[in-house]
């Protein structure tokens, strides 16, 4: 019997307080609050602005993080190629130069990946 109460009182400080005032109404009160919930269950808790919004920022997430991970690939890539051809330099020249291409590669596609994401938030941005 203790332990129902102690249930009881969970329930009603887990409901908030409408709950609470329904159920000190009497029974008229808890026939209301039925009448309330399942009101407030087929009503949309989501304004259409925010369903828009949130819609956009998941698809703007979404592709970058596809730009993200086709940047990692195109990445460990360039450096798959690095490694072979430091397995076949014969001179220091050759592996300063190896070194260089690898450098200039890097920068200029991560450079590019991050124009891209950029221009995709501007995008987004112009949408709103």
């Amino acid at each position: 019997m203790a332990s129902s109460i102690a249930e009881d009182e969970k329930r009603r400080t887990q409901q908030g307080p409408q709950v609470t005032q329904a159920s000190a109404a009497g029974l008229g009160g808890a026939a209301e609050h039925t009448k309330e919930s399942t009101a407030a269950a087929r009503g949309s808790f989501v304004f259409p602005e925010w369903q828009k919004s949130i819609e956009a920022t998941t698809s703007f997430f979404a592709a970058a993080l596809k730009d993200g991970l086709r940047f990692s690939a195109s990445s460990l890539y360039d450096q798959a190629n690095f490694l072979k051809v430091v397995a076949e330099v014969k001179t220091p020249s050759e592996l300063l130069k190896s070194y260089l291409d690898l450098a200039e590669r890097s920068w200029s596609r991560s450079f590019s990946e991050g124009s891209k994401l950029l221009d995709n938030l501007k995008v987004q941005q112009h949408q709103r």
